[in-house]
């Protein structure tokens, strides 16, 4: 299902999907071409037409001659019009002229990154990478990988992480909407044509964003707080402070009467969604304590659920989510 879901989605957003990246690739073109122009040798050439939104200017390398239209690689636009409407640009005038080499016939008058060009990247390169990312989470929510229980020991203690949020993850989603909203304070600030120092700094404030971010939350993640915590010498359980606990829950593996998956529809405004949920019930008619949920992911909790079944040593034969059995094997047909 998740897969007809990732299918039907791709299909509507195919053509602006295919419209963003199309675009993207047009930038990181112009932007290498710029980046290369910085080593371009030059020769000074003679400008032969100033127009309102035309520059020509001819030049010679080895005897021969050539024209050219470029000021700068970027589109041209109102801030280039009024740069070259001076004297210095009258029909006539010398100007230096940089030329690709091994490519004489393309050239430019101003080398170098432009700042329109990093300010477009960085306004619309994380926009791509946002999009592509989503699609990515959603194929990875297919994988059969993702089910296993993820544990580690620490101290003696086998820790069960209860979020799929890693460091990595934090920082590269709080860099993104960094990106965005630096880019539009320069945009709306400097103009399109921002200093390329200015634009330098505010990607590199992005960039430092997400490495805050993504050290912030590993040090989140070192307090144990969204750990499962199991102490089997001791035979006891530690529930983390989420699901409406605001401090960890010790608890005896005796006191515990069995691991439960349970099935919670909540409505909303577009429907309803189901959760499932791994559950401890407790002897003595104590409420059921939550242990980890996941929405519409039935496989997820089932594989906790028989985990921690496993774990406590319990009798397969009590299991409440029972795990899919294998397939047979296909039989061969003889002809």
């Amino acid at each position: 299902m998740r897969l007809v879901n990732l299918g039907c989605l791709t299909l509507m957003l195919g053509p602006f999907i295919f419209g963003l990246a199309y675009f993207e690739l047009g930038l990181l073109r112009s932007f290498s071409r710029e980046l290369y122009s910085m080593s371009y040798p030059s020769v000074m050439g003679t400008v032969t037409t100033q127009g309102m939104e035309t520059l020509s200017y001819a030049y010679e390398i080895d005897g021969r001659a050539y024209q050219g239209e470029n000021y700068r690689y970027t589109v041209k636009n109102e801030s280039d019009f009024k740069a070259w409407s001076g004297p210095e640009f009258r029909a006539g005038s010398p100007v230096r002229v940089h030329y690709r080499r091994g490519a004489p016939w393309e050239s430019v008058v101003i080398p170098g990154v432009q700042g329109r060009t990093l300010l477009l990247l960085l306004g619309f390169t994380p926009v791509n990478l946002a999009i592509f990312w989503g699609l990515y989470l959603m194929l990875d929510s297919t994988r059969k990988s993702r089910l296993g229980v993820r544990a580690f020991e620490r101290n003696g203690r086998v820790h069960v992480r209860l979020t799929d949020r890693t460091p990595v993850r934090v920082g590269f989603e709080g860099s993104l909407p960094a990106a965005i909203l630096l880019a539009m304070i320069v945009g709306m600030v400097m103009g399109m044509d921002a200093p390329v120092t200015a634009v330098a700094l505010a990607g590199a404030f992005a960039v430092a964003a997400g490495v805050g971010g993504s050290i912030w939350w590993q040090s989140r993640l070192d307090t144990g707080n969204y750990d499962l915590i199991l102490d089997e010498q001791a035979r006891s359980l530690s529930l983390p402070p989420m699901h409406g606990r605001t401090k960890r829950r010790e608890l005896e593996w005796d006191a515990i009467r069995a691991v439960i998956l349970d099935k919670q529809t909540r409505s909303n405004k577009g429907g309803s969604s189901e959760y499932y949920r791994c559950m401890l019930r407790l002897r003595g008619g104590s409420r059921a304590e939550l242990v980890a949920e996941w929405k519409g992911d039935q496989d997820r909790a089932a594989n906790l659920v028989n985990w921690l079944q496993a774990r406590m040593g319990r009798d397969e034969s009590t299991l409440l989510a029972p795990p899919a059995p294998a397939p047979a094997p296909k039989k061969k047909v003889r002809y």
